[in-house]
């Protein structure tokens, strides 16, 4: 009985903790090029007519009926942005814009744009409309893929495993706290 509370003991001393989160400082482009892994449609008739909800220095575009955020400067044409669904995506959109480009009032440097759980469910954050807000008044910030999950607040950077409250559902209710494996800041 002695060993087997000694073997418990050590056993949950020596458990790993959660890894340290990478945070990635995320750009479509590399160089003065697209990254090799996106494939670029393009589209003609844009607007971009204020900065991005979710990335710093970059644009929130309007295309037809189509709302695009974010959309970063293309380094290799004057008249175009590239828009860019999530990090996680392959497919993007090349606009043609036409006028002048303004992203005045985009993000804050430090926001984070989309976190990969270390469960592997991907979010990414929500730019503009959620209302939804729990009962610390924290807003409904990110949706995660798969099973409707939402992730409440900003991350919590504490310490070198950051963590965000989830639950299942935009109504206020049962929260937990789970680690980001990996978080994605922008980068226009």
């Amino acid at each position: 009985m002695r060993l087997l509370a000694t073997l418990l003991v050590f056993g949950a001393m020596s458990a790993p903790a959660a890894a340290a989160t990478h945070v990635v400082r995320w750009s479509p482009f590399v160089g003065d090029g697209l990254r090799p892994e996106l494939v670029a449609t393009p589209r003609f008739g844009g607007d971009c007519f204020t900065g991005s909800f979710a990335v710093h220095n970059a644009y929130r575009c309007i295309d037809g009926n189509f709302l695009r955020d974010p959309c970063f400067a293309d380094p290799t044409r004057d008249d175009a942005v590239l828009c860019v669904r999530d990090p996680f995506s392959r497919g993007v959109v090349r606009l043609r814009v036409s006028g002048s480009l303004d992203r005045s009032g985009s993000a804050p440097a430090t926001l984070v744009w989309a976190v990969r759980l270390a469960t592997g469910q991907r979010c990414t954050f929500f730019a503009g409309g959620a209302t939804s807000a729990d009962s610390a008044g924290r807003r409904a910030n990110f949706g995660c893929s798969g099973r409707r999950t939402i992730l409440w607040g900003n991350p919590i950077r504490r310490s070198s495993t950051w963590r965000i409250r989830l639950s299942h559902s935009f109504s206020p209710g049962p929260e937990r706290l789970v680690a980001i494996r990996t978080a994605y800041i922008g980068r226009g």
